[in-house]
């Protein structure tokens, strides 16, 4: 299994990090938490992130000047920097702008806006075992239900299955499906990850 890609996000409210942490965790990446600017610089130079996520305004150092910070440092400058601000108003915008960020978004984030982000600044190859395409019937059976779909692709991380249900991330499933020219069905015993829809699945998620 390949080393998981690292982010860092940088907040000093405590429930928003243990929340985004729980979300990326359960989708396969390293989540590095920082409290403060001055700690956000530090587990930068020390982490080597591939990504950034930090809150416009925060107790010691804001995070423009973390960005300003990291995007002058030859060792760091290729990091995109992600913003997160209260609101998206043409100061805060243009705050992001002048430190040098990659991008921005505006609370409340939410699992989508993170996945949206995470998918244009980190690489799928990079992200993912590598995935192939597979469309065979599935019967998932979880608590109390049975249903029959189809796969969409599979990898040695895991298999994307398509459903018309929802199912929250953390249920336990287990999945019965069998290979082409391959008499034994393959079983699987594991956790929904997370949920996409088809737009992002087609997109390369």
């Amino acid at each position: 299994m390949g080393e998981k890609e690292k982010i860092l996000i940088a907040d000093d409210m405590e429930t928003f990090l243990k929340l985004e942490k729980m979300l990326l965790e359960r989708s396969g990446y390293e989540i590095i938490m920082a409290k403060s600017g001055g700690e956000a610089i530090k587990k930068v130079q020390m982490e080597r992130p591939r990504l950034v996520f930090i809150d416009l305004m925060m107790p010691d150092m804001n995070g423009d000047a973390v960005c300003r910070f990291i995007k002058s440092n030859k060792a760091t400058r290729h990091i995109p920097v992600i913003m997160v601000t209260t609101k998206s108003d043409a100061e805060s915008r243009s705050r992001c702008e002048q430190a040098g960020c990659d991008d921005y978004i505006t609370k409340p984030v939410t699992q989508r806006d993170l996945f949206e982000k995470i998918k244009i600044y980190v690489p799928v190859e990079r992200r993912r075992h590598q995935r192939a395409s597979l469309r065979v019937t599935t019967t998932t059976t979880g608590k109390s239900m049975t249903f029959t779909d189809f796969t969409y692709d599979v990898s040695e991380g895991g298999v994307f299955v398509e459903t018309e249900l929802t199912l929250p991330p953390g249920v336990v499933v287990d999945l019965e499906f069998t290979l082409p020219d391959e008499p034994v069905p393959v079983r699987a015993h594991g956790r929904v990850a997370r949920v996409v829809s088809h737009a992002q699945a087609t997109a390369g998620q």
